[in-house]
């Protein structure tokens, strides 16, 4: 798995940073959101925009107990180190998404 910080830049100071080869099939990414209307579909439209393949019935969705938040577990399959940090500068870029992993 890649470590990417809030830039999407990817760490390359993480040694022991776990190792996964490309093409990998059902990489898991998940998103934490402020739950507002059509954040679902910013989130497929953004995730479909770097892995068009991608299954939006796939999604797993979870509100918090207040309501507030919404979290996406949803599977793509990866293609490179460089697709995940795009993935996830474009998905950062969203101002109610707080949290990409």
């Amino acid at each position: 798995m890649a470590l990417i910080n809030k830039q999407g830049v990817v760490a390359t100071d993480a040694p022991d940073a776990p190792k996964i080869e490309f093409p990998c099939d059902n990489y898991v990414i998940k998103v934490v959101a402020m739950d507002e209307v059509d954040i679902q579909a910013t989130v497929v439209a953004r995730v479909r925009s770097h892995a068009p393949e991608f299954d939006e019935s796939s999604i797993k969705k979870n509100v918090s107990s207040k309501g507030r938040f919404v979290s996406f577990s949803l599977r793509i399959r990866a293609q490179s180190e460089t697709q995940l940090a795009r993935l996830h500068e474009d998905l950062m870029a969203v101002e109610a998404i707080k949290m990409v992993m």
